[in-house]
């Protein structure tokens, strides 16, 4: 067996932040009406921005495959000494693929070329 060390992580972070203030724009009110509980809970989580991958019109702007990719690709920015030729094993884990076939993982990997010249795997997680 050899030793595996990570040596860089990325992120992909769609879109501008957006402001608690904001969230109801993106997500949709409750019939209609704006949360009773929105700012107890924020008050206890004290999130103050999140990123959504959608717009105002719930359209998805990027696909789960989308993201995952540019998150590799920031994380071989922040490591220039990986080349994509480099990466041997590719693991992705979601909670939900784009699609039921092919796989997550081989989504991700064809996406933008990303390269793995090994084996790929995704690892399915549900709450």
């Amino acid at each position: 067996m050899n030793p595996v060390y990570i040596t860089s992580i990325g992120k992909f972070l769609p879109g501008s932040p957006v402001s608690n203030d904001e969230m109801e724009d993106y997500l949709g009110k409750i019939g209609g009406k704006p949360s009773k509980t929105k700012r107890l809970i924020l008050e206890k989580n004290q999130i103050r921005f999140r990123y959504y991958a959608m717009d105002k019109e719930q359209k998805s702007l990027y696909t789960n495959a989308e993201r995952a990719s540019l998150a590799i690709r920031d994380s071989l920015e922040r490591n220039g000494n990986v080349a994509e030729h480099d990466i041997g094993f590719l693991a992705t884990g979601t909670t939900r693929g784009d699609v039921l076939l092919p796989g997550f993982a081989s989504m991700v990997q064809c996406r933008d070329r990303v390269a793995c010249y090994g084996n790929c795997i995704v690892f399915r997680v549900m709450c």
